[in-house]
């Protein structure tokens, strides 16, 4: 099921903290391709109560090795210091868009600011400027 080249995709782009977004873009590209985003969209799935239904406990493996799957795909995208951090937690996104969203609100905040407080001085060539704008624009996008 898997394939090589798509997952070196991930390894080229390791997380490393100020990337998060990008990283995580790529990520969902990648287990979208494995069959695996459920994993990271929708809730965890509880073990089944009466182990008898072969079906629910035949289904509930899948998500388990589904779930180590994914889990290993995003410790081996990560940067060493990361995976030491996550390497025994359960919802690693949930962490991980808590500890880098609020940063790349406050840069979103801060791009946004400087280019509406851009202005043309009088007398000064526009390309630059321009260029400058553009600049702006391309990180904001970058961020989300």
């Amino acid at each position: 099921m898997s394939s090589l080249p798509l997952r070196s995709i991930l390894t080229d782009g390791k997380l490393v903290g100020d990337n998060f977004h990008d990283w995580y873009r790529t990520l969902r590209i990648v287990l979208m391709h494995e069959k695996l985003i459920d994993m990271i969209d929708k809730p965890p799935m509880h073990e089944p109560i009466n182990n008898d239904d072969v079906d629910a406990v035949g289904s509930y493996k899948k998500y388990l090795e589904d779930l180590m799957s994914s889990k290993c795909l995003m410790l081996a995208s990560m940067s060493s210091e990361l995976q030491r951090q996550h390497k025994d937690m359960g919802n690693i996104i949930a962490h991980l868009k808590k500890m880098y969203g609020a940063q790349s609100r406050t840069a979103r905040y801060q791009l946004s600011k400087t280019l509406f407080r851009s202005m043309l001085n009088v007398n000064a060539q526009v390309g630059p400027h321009i260029l400058k704008m553009i600049s702006l624009m391309e990180q904001l996008e970058k961020l989300g």
